[in-house]
């Protein structure tokens, strides 16, 4: 029992030395385009009107990183992801690796540009299936945003999903039943 304790304190210890975790990066890290959507949920509604994205972004390990989780609402299933997103230790720029509910992997590069963000090349690999999508999400002021996807098919893109995402409370929301 007093094995267990000592763990205990020196964990917390560690952890508070550390400090939260939550810390932003500042704004020459490479992470420092993402800054807009840290720290928030965001409600996005699919093209049908129906169907919702619930989405939270938040800082972790002292803001090296990002993380994202989600769910959708009103789909066909139950559908949840979780993402993180990164600099690249090679290369520096930063990338992104995602996981979703049906056991598919996505990964790809992210290119920050003067209205948002531009995912040139994500690889999606789910069900024994392979293939790739593009996105780009535009901002429209402070706290709305729309991401557009196409998807490779026949050697053309083509469109495959837009969502128009409305920034909808704090981080903390996440635990909440739905939005």
């Amino acid at each position: 029992m007093r094995q267990w304790i000592r763990t205990l304190s020196f964990g917390l210890a560690l952890a508070l030395a550390a400090g939260s975790g939550a810390r932003e990066p500042d704004s020459t890290s490479a992470l420092a385009p993402l800054a807009w959507l840290a720290g928030s949920c965001w409600t996005g509604t699919f093209a049908d009107g129906k169907t919702k994205d619930f989405v939270c972004y938040e800082w972790m390990l002292g803001g090296r990183f990002l993380r994202s989780r989600h769910r959708v609402i009103g789909g066909e299933g139950p559908y949840s992801g979780e993402t993180i997103l990164a600099r690249g230790p090679k290369t520096g720029a930063l990338q992104f690796d995602y996981y979703n509910s049906l056991g598919g992997i996505v990964r790809g590069e992210i290119e920050p540009t003067d209205d948002g963000l531009r995912f040139p090349s994500e690889i999606v690999e789910t069900a024994g299936e392979r293939f790739e999508l593009r996105s780009v999400w535009r901002r429209d002021g402070e706290d709305r945003y729309v991401a557009v996807s196409e998807k490779l098919a026949d050697g053309e893109w083509r469109p495959f999903m837009t969502i128009d995402f409305v920034r909808s409370g704090p981080a903390s929301e996440w635990s909440a039943a739905e939005p």
